[in-house]
């Protein structure tokens, strides 16, 4: 199965348009939701919608850096709030502490990440399914007690203050529209990322060590070297949503910003919106962000808690009827309606040898 798929890249490497989310190929229905998010962004102008827009689209750029690593992988990781937070503090204490724009410190705090990532993948080699997310889970606690401690570095409890003086420079808009702009290009980049690593041979190197380890060292593919790889990879761009974050809200603190509930957020927002997938995360983010807050504003002050338990059994009924995400349901309904499978408007490439 595994060579079949590696011998599927050898040769000329295609671009394929299809009318279904599929692994891949750029489909029809992801450029429109892509598109619909974009022309949104333009038009709507109620302050509280931009405000839950903003958000929505910045966990969709953080849950497809997160499923770089848990997706394509293999690697589930409920320490990416480290990352998160390692992003957010290294641009703010370069910008309070040094005066670095964040432009500058977005790029040194990915880097950090990056260095941190591989390290973990590296000493948490050898463990496997949940050995490795608890492994994970105690990372992501390492640093935040790390930061909570470290007064004189992170604020500590306190947490670190960004001054609200609107400068381009240093990423500190008047207006919501500048964040819109930036975080909605973080998003299509990540997206555009992810699409080009399934792709790619090394997307094929990726998908072979999650699903055949044996199998894939069988045929000469490296599965430590991919894998920490991958978790360089999505640490730093998990790192760079973290940076924009903290320049939206201007204040961080430990307690929130390097939570492990931010975490579980990454890995529910691809759960439900689509597992190993470039639309799957995108999906999510754009049912689970706006359903928490229309929930929250709706509920939160007649029962204590119950818009919690109504987006749980939200969350649970999805999981459980869908078990591929929001973004298998749109492919099996599509291909109902079109069972050939649509088009495909294929564009050569480069190409090259799929050995190792």
């Amino acid at each position: 199965m595994i060579a079949g798929r590696l011998s599927a890249v050898s040769g000329v490497q295609a671009i394929s348009l299809s009318i279904a989310p599929r692994r891949g190929a750029v489909s029809l229905v992801e450029i429109a939701v892509l598109a619909s998010c974009i022309i949104a962004a333009a038009v709507v102008s109620n302050r509280y919608a931009v405000d839950i827009m903003i958000r929505t689209f910045l966990w969709a750029g953080l849950a497809l850096a997160w499923n770089i690593a848990g997706g394509y992988a293999g690697l589930i990781s409920f320490g990416h709030a480290a990352f998160f937070g390692i992003g957010a503090y290294t641009s703010t204490i370069l910008l309070l502490n040094f005066g670095v724009p964040p432009w500058f410190g977005m790029f040194a705090g990915a880097l950090i990440a990056a260095c941190a990532g591989a390290l973990l993948t590296r000493v948490c080699a050898r463990l496997r399914g949940p050995l490795f997310i608890l492994s994970t889970l105690a990372a992501g606690e390492v640093v935040r007690i790390a930061a909570l401690n470290w007064r004189s570095l992170t604020g500590g409890p306190e947490g670190l203050e960004i001054p609200p003086v609107p400068n381009v420079v240093d990423m500190v808009f008047k207006s919501q529209w500048p964040y819109v702009a930036i975080i909605v290009a973080y998003m299509l980049a990540m997206f555009a990322l992810s699409a080009w690593i399934e792709q790619t041979r090394y997307g094929y190197y990726l998908f072979a060590t999650r699903d055949n380890e044996d199998g894939a060292s069988a045929i000469g593919i490296n599965p430590s070297h991919t894998r920490t790889a991958a978790m360089a990879l999505s640490a730093a761009t998990t790192a760079i949503g973290g940076t924009l974050f903290a320049q939206y809200f201007l204040y961080l603190d430990p307690t929130h910003v390097i939570s492990p509930d931010i975490s579980f957020q990454f890995a529910l927002i691809c759960a439900v919106g689509g597992l190993g997938t470039a639309s799957g995360p995108v999906f999510g983010a754009l049912i689970i962000v706006p359903l928490s807050e229309l929930l929250r504003g709706l509920l939160s002050q007649s029962t204590s808690g119950l818009h919690l338990v109504i987006y749980g059994i939200i969350v649970i009924v999805v999981i459980l009827y869908f078990p591929s995400g929001v973004s298998g349901a749109i492919g099996r309904t599509v291909s109902r309606f079109f069972p050939a499978g649509g088009f495909a408007a294929r564009v050569q490439t480069e190409k090259y040898d799929a050995q190792a």
